[in-house]
Order: structure tokens, then sequence, then C-alpha cells
């Protein structure tokens, strides 16, 4: 997967900076992981969403001490005026902000099919052991007039779509990234991960189509 970028785009660098919160609830969990019966009976009606998380603290990013994602969130187009506390459709949180494994964690979300649109991401940041806070990009920064600024993926009914992995980038200051899996063979370990951690699912015609992005991530196409 990739692990390096070029610059923040500017946008995003002026976003964050107004971002700044002191919200304090940090375990969330998933929202929408799939599950054997679930999937079972609603996986021809319903979409199949894949993706990694990277919770693991990152050290020395930017002017912070350490920095370390702590959740993420998706609402469902149409993109209503929902207020910044109201809850997402698609919530992906850690569970723990201490055990936490360096490595990228599998996640296989159930959803219903359609357009989805990046409402939030929250950052836990540290200058010193204590002088801790947080960046959070709520919806009200990420959605602007109907229209979606982090990004957007999409996924149709039976559909079963990875859409990247996601964790910091600490280029100038903390934010979230997407990253992917690159070429057959990154892709083909990638799939074994989500078969490893959710037996149940059929994978046999996965789409590599990833979160679709300006401000926090790079294009590519898997040859």
């Amino acid at each position: 997967m990739t692990v390096g970028r070029n610059l923040i785009v500017p946008l995003l660098t002026f976003m964050l900076a107004s971002c700044a919160s002191v919200q304090t609830q940090d375990e969330i969990g998933v929202t929408v992981e799939a599950e054997a019966d679930a999937y079972a009976q609603n996986k021809d009606k319903l979409g199949l969403v894949l993706l990694d998380a990277r919770w693991a603290r990152q050290w020395k990013c930017g002017r912070y001490e350490n920095a370390q994602l702590v959740s993420f969130s998706f609402d469902k187009f149409p993109l209503s005026a929902r207020p910044d506390d109201a809850p997402a459709d698609i919530a992906i949180g850690t569970t723990s902000l201490l055990a936490v494994s360096p490595k990228f964690e599998s996640y296989a979300l159930l959803v219903a099919p359609g357009e989805y649109a990046l409402s939030s991401f929250k950052i836990k940041t540290a200058k010193s052991v204590s002088d801790v806070g947080y960046w959070v990009a709520s919806r009200s920064h990420l959605i602007k007039d109907s229209k979606p600024l982090g990004g957007k993926f999409n996924v149709v009914p039976g559909e079963a779509v990875y859409i990247g992995n996601f964790a910091l980038d600490c280029y100038e200051g903390p934010t979230l990234w997407r990253y992917y899996a690159t070429g057959q063979d990154g892709f083909r370990k990638q799939l074994s991960d989500y078969k490893s951690k959710y037996p149940f699912l059929d994978l046999t015609n996965v789409k590599f189509r990833l979160f679709e992005t300006s401000t926090i991530g790079r294009p590519y196409e898997l040859k």
C-alpha cells in the first residue's frame, strides 16, 4: 500500500485550521460491520464496502509530538443539512486508543446501496503528555451546499467494493489520508486479509474502486 504523498491541498489545510475541538468521546467502534447472518440474508440487496484503517499513534506528526486517528464517518446521498452532532450513516472508529496495533485493520461494512460522502473525521493530538487536544473535521466543514468537499464513494446492490485504506498523514500537520493497495499482488493480499477476518464473505468479484477525493488522496487505477 502507498505510504506517501506530496502536498496537503490548501482547502483541507484551511479547513483543519478552523476545526479545533475539545470533544472527548474516543471509542466508537464500527456501526455497520458485516455479520454472518445479516450478510447471508441481505447480500443481494445491500452493498459490501471493504476498507482498512490504521489507529496507531504516529510520532513527530507535524508540530505535534504524536497524533492518532480516532474515527471517520460517511453520510448517504442526498446530503441533507444535518447538524454536526447528528449520527452519521456509517461510522468507523477505534475501540481503544491504548491497545492499538501498528498495522492496518480490515473492515467489511454491509450498507444500503447508494453514494456516500465523507462527513467527519477526528484526530487526537499531543504536544506533550499534559497538552492533549483534538482536530475534528465535522459535517459542516466537509459538506457545503449539499456537495462533498472531502470525497465520496458508491456501491450498488449485491456489489462488493474496495475503497482504500484510511490513516493519518503528517506532511505539514495531521490529517486523514486515503491510501490503497498497489498492484494485483497487493490487492490479492488485501482480499485475503478480509477473508481471514470475515470467512463468510463471498469475495470472488470485488471491485477495486477507491474512495474518490481531490483533498485527502491521489487517484490510482489498478492495472
